[in-house]
């Protein structure tokens, strides 16, 4: 795999760059990037890069200038230069110094990137093969990154030893040393959302994009390592700096709110963020990413966007009561202002019920049910004419409740699902569902025998088709849960 490098002064340039296709795909990984020339050519003469791709105009030293100095370096470097329509004239110049191509930074594409580098790869493994430079060892042609992510996911699973863990952490030259460490969770935050902007193929550039954004703005002299745990979830491993646990504190909350910034400025995503006690090497690595996890569950109570260290509290399901959090006498409650219709008394029974819970219980789990159950009774008082339907598309009420991320997002979700069902009849709302009119005609012919089959036929002839005003989908629900017993007689006993 040859060794890339990118410069620009403008860092979104970078992260855009960096981020436009799996570099690895094409035979390329980024081992540094630079924000002008002198930082560049200084890394490039320890890192000795295959390719270095770069800005024309940066302060300190120009791309020219960088060309110049590093192709005497470097001999075997190629050059691909970044410029702008109002800068074809020192791309020209680049050119004449030895750059393999320019690219406009309006019209690069991952089509137009992946033509170019194949071509430049195709040139830099002839000029290997005939300076008779071995092959890179069968365990090294994989990606560094993948060997490198197997290896810590392995040890937060606890399935190697430290002596091992060590052994390979060198091997793979890792950023982090078994010494004193921590792990960051971080989460997309309504990720279900976020999901539905992205195919397949986008959702793993959003997961490039992450991780070549926490590349980008992490300071160097933090020891780390990114691991994707999925798409929504991402770990951060960090050597922590030395001092005493309240200065190490403040530069890891410092750290997480430059991270929630950036990815908020640069992605429009909010990011919740748990983080670990420090351990002491890479044997407790399970137990802090135990801890991380346990403090980003802590998300459900906080609200979303937080930073929550382990220290600050134990998780919402260690805290248990035995109360019930929905009384009877609050189900009573809830009736009585249902079939009251005063939309002023369903918000003051649910700001009442909140404060209550809230006093009651800290653990999700209760919570989510305690929810759950007034959905449950909501959906049972209110007439099928008046209960929300949802388009298929759009989840229930019941899978917005499971699916809330807060505690707040639950008491919203289920506040506007009692709403919904306040809201006055009108000629839209009048259609019944199925078992209704099957319930009127059972009652119209009560002395014959009668099939549900026909049921349906006296529907579309005597009250213009019920199930066909549900809609295609609804109606192939309902005839579906009734496949089985179309013609089986139902017998009126009255």
């Amino acid at each position: 795999m040859f060794k890339l490098m990118i410069v620009d002064d403008e860092m979104l340039m970078r992260i855009g760059i960096r981020s436009i296709i799996d570099w690895e795909e094409h035979g390329f990984r980024v081992v540094s990037e630079a924000a002008n020339g002198k930082e560049a050519l200084e890394l490039a003469l320890d890192l000795k890069p295959d390719v270095i791709m770069t800005d024309i105009k940066m302060p300190v030293m120009d791309g020219l200038q960088l060309i110049r100095e590093a192709s005497r370096a470097l001999p075997a470097c190629e050059f691909i230069v970044l410029s702008n329509f109002d800068e074809f004239r020192y791309a020209k110049e680049a050119c004449q110094l030895g750059a393999a191509d320019y690219l406009i930074k309006t019209e690069v594409t991952p089509p137009v990137l992946g033509e170019l580098l194949a071509g430049i790869r195709q040139r830099l493994q002839r000029e290997h093969t005939r300076s008779g430079l071995a092959a890179l060892p069968p365990d090294f042609t994989q990606s560094l990154t993948h060997l490198k992510e197997s290896l810590f996911k392995d040890l937060i699973s606890g399935l190697l030893d430290e002596k091992e863990a060590i052994a390979k952490a060198q091997q793979l030259q890792s950023g982090v040393r078994s010494e004193e460490l921590a792990i960051v969770k971080m989460r997309i935050d309504r990720f279900g959302e976020v999901r539905k902007k992205y195919v397949e193929k986008d959702e793993k550039l959003l997961r490039f994009s992450i991780v070549n954004i926490l590349g980008e703005i992490i300071p160097a002299r933090w020891s780390k390592e990114i691991v994707i745990e999925s798409s929504a979830d991402y770990l951060l491993i960090v050597n922590t700096s030395e001092g005493t646990m309240a200065a190490v504190r403040k530069d890891i909350q410092q750290l997480c709110g430059d991270i929630q910034l950036t990815i908020k400025e640069v992605m429009n995503l909010s990011l919740s963020i748990g983080i670990s006690a420090v351990v002491p090497g890479f044997r407790w690595l399970k137990t802090a990413y135990e801890q991380a996890d346990q403090a980003l569950r802590r998300k459900f109570l906080e609200g979303v966007g937080r930073t929550l260290f382990y220290e600050d509290g134990a998780s919402a399901d260690d805290v248990r009561t035995a109360a019930d959090p929905a009384s009877e006498s609050a189900e009573l409650a809830l009736i009585s202002v249902l079939e009251s219709h005063n939309e002023a008394k369903l918000e003051a029974f649910f700001a009442e019920y909140r404060r209550a819970l809230a006093a009651k219980t800290r653990n999700e789990r209760e919570v989510r049910e305690a929810y759950i159950r007034l959905t449950e009774l909501i959906g049972a008082r209110g007439s099928y004419a008046k209960r929300p339907h949802s388009p298929a598309a759009e989840p229930s009420p019941y899978e917005e409740v499971l699916s809330a991320e807060t505690r707040e997002e639950l008491h919203d979700i289920v506040l506007r699902y009692a709403r919904q069902t306040m809201i006055p009849d009108t000629p839209s709302s009048e259609q019944r569902n199925y078992a209704d009119m099957a319930a009127r005609l059972i009652q119209r012919f009560y002395a014959e025998d009668l099939s549900l089959r026909r049921l349906d036929s006296y529907d579309r002839l005597h009250n213009k088709g019920s199930m066909q005003s549900l809609g295609p989908v609804s109606a192939a629900r309902v005839r579906a849960s009734y496949v089985s017993f179309a013609d089986v007689p139902v017998k009126v006993c009255v």
